[in-house]
């Protein structure tokens, strides 16, 4: 990707005389109020509305605002939304704080909140965030600061993901325009994104780093922070490396034989948690080749030893799965076996499917690098595992930033690796995104399965709900449109002058760190 530098308009002078909000003392802060954080990946986009990234989110969750927030439990908790109910079956009412301002002072209302939920469910955008908003089929607000929701029939969750949806200013998108908004040719609004969030974009150089400063106005206060610097470190031992020379202050997806370092080290220290996110090798089936066969599908899940590459690679710090969702979601069917490694039963498999000892097989595995934790290294063991088939298993190996257009073009073919972080907490959102036939991340077609999973999703009976899903992974363990894998445990480390800790969600929200 061509290297460009994005830099905001100069807001900064106006920001004392044109924005309001109710921002309060400033806290206390250290004299170098700047931290730096090192992700694997840089951002792919600031355009808020169209990919469902984390490491791109997590810079969208600083610079721009959602109607509520999750706290580290999942726990909803009002944000720009000061409260939500449903008023009618099919109805959501929001009701929005007056005093939310975008930096250039533009106020947020529910004109902005209508703008972006129909910006993601425009066909022509072919936002990833589109099975986020699927069930609001319209949206009313009928003053400036209230907002409702329609749906089709009423709905299991509460409608349009208000967490995970960011708000962009209607005005200033319509008057900039965005005709391409494509990551090849950016719109004026994802070069130069205005936000109402807690810090204020300043620059981009892609690839390198990107800046954003502390919004004095923000209505949830000023935060601790001065400056962040968003650093992005692809190679895992030059992230440890940065991080103890005091170079950075937070690195993502810190190796397991990096980790009693980092825990033990003069100036860093390690904070993990269970991660909501499942990897998995997802197969193509809506490409030819010999993995749009079930049985060799099948063959290749007991083939793959999953509990020792989580040993040897990951150093135990992972959990194995029996279907997309890890155990603590709701719509997990703990009913399900797990596929055990068994070499005679997938080459019996594979026999049957018409590929004895593997003859006929010849397979890329597909993989990023310095996305996920030891991605490059486990797309490796993969290859090693499923050549005992008899097989020829080649690796293809990619930077991120040209990986990841592929995913979203279903491109990758006939195997690759992805993994999937759902802060719903719920089937519907892991399901929706990577199974229904028309998800644009989705590479399997399967009438049945889209419609169970609709159905879930307009189940309000909590017991019926579950005995849907239970039908929906039991089809999907079945077909085997994924090698299933693991949950993470995600490791992080900083610098001892910061003040966070890992969450579960692997959000990184900056209002909510300070400096020792």
């Amino acid at each position: 990707m061509p290297n460009r530098r994005f830099a905001l308009l100069p807001f900064a002078a106006l920001l004392a005389t044109t924005l309001g909000g109710s921002a309060g003392l400033a806290p206390a802060r250290a004299a170098d109020a700047t931290v730096t954080i090192s992700q694997g990946v840089d951002p792919v986009t600031m355009d808020p509305l169209k990919r469902t990234i984390t490491p791109t989110t997590n810079v969208h969750y600083n610079i721009f605002d959602t109607l509520v927030r999750q706290d580290r439990e999942g726990k909803l908790i009002p944000w720009v939304a000061t409260s939500w109910k449903r008023v009618a079956p099919t109805v959501w009412e929001f009701k929005l704080r007056h005093d939310v301002k975008f930096w250039n002072g533009d106020p947020l209302t529910s004109a902005d909140v209508k703008f972006s939920v129909e910006k993601i469910k425009d066909p022509p955008e072919v936002s990833e965030q589109g099975p986020r908003v699927a069930t609001v089929e319209r949206i009313e607000t009928p003053d400036p600061y209230t907002v409702r929701y329609i749906t089709a029939k009423p709905t299991a969750l509460i409608a349009g993901y208000p967490w995970q949806v960011f708000i962009v200013d209607s005005k200033y998108w319509k008057e900039h325009g965005d005709d391409v908004g494509h990551a090849s040719n950016p719109s004026y609004p994802a070069e130069h994104p205005m936000g109402s969030g807690p810090f204020i974009f300043k620059s981009w150089r892609k690839d390198e780093q990107l800046t954003m400063e502390a919004n004095p106005a923000y209505w949830h206060g000023r935060p601790a922070l001065d400056r962040v610097v968003w650093k992005p470190i692809p190679e895992a031992a030059a992230r440890v490396a940065a991080l103890r020379t005091g170079e950075t202050d937070l690195i993502t997806n810190v190796p397991a034989q990096y980790q009693l370092q980092m825990a033990a080290g003069r100036n860093t220290r390690l904070t993990s948690a269970r991660s909501i996110r499942v990897l998995f090798f997802a197969f193509n089936t809506l490409k030819p080749g010999p993995q749009q066969n079930k049985l060799v599908r099948q063959a290749f899940n007991y083939a793959i030893d999953v509990p020792a590459i989580i040993q040897t690679v990951l150093g135990g710090r992972a959990y194995p799965v029996n279907t997309p969702l890890p155990p603590n979601f709701v719509g997990y069917d703990p009913k399900i076996p797990l596929y055990h490694h068994d070499l005679a039963k997938a080459k019996a498999l594979l026999a049957q499917a018409g590929y004895p000892d593997g003859k006929g097989i010849d397979m890329v595995i597909n993989a990023p690098i310095g996305r996920y934790n030891k991605d490059k290294e486990i797309g490796e063991a993969i290859a090693g595992q499923l050549s005992q088939t008899g097989g020829h298993f080649t690796t293809k190996i990619q930077e991120w930033t040209t990986y990841v257009n592929f995913t979203s073009s279903r491109g990758l073919t006939p195997v690759y690796e992805l993994a999937w972080g759902n802060n719903s907490y719920d089937a519907d959102n892991t399901l929706t995104s990577l199974f229904t036939s028309d998800a644009r991340l989705s590479t399997y077609a399967n009438p049945a399965l889209d419609k169970l999973i609709v159905d879930a999703r307009y189940e309000t009976d909590p017991k019926k709900r579950q005995a849907v899903y239970d039908k929906a992974l039991e089809i999907i363990h079945d077909e085997a449109p994924w090698l299933f894998m693991f949950q993470y445990e995600d490791l992080y480390a900083t610098t001892k002058r910061l003040v966070w800790e890992a969450r579960g969600d692997e959000d990184i929200f900056c209002d909510e760190m300070k400096l020792k």
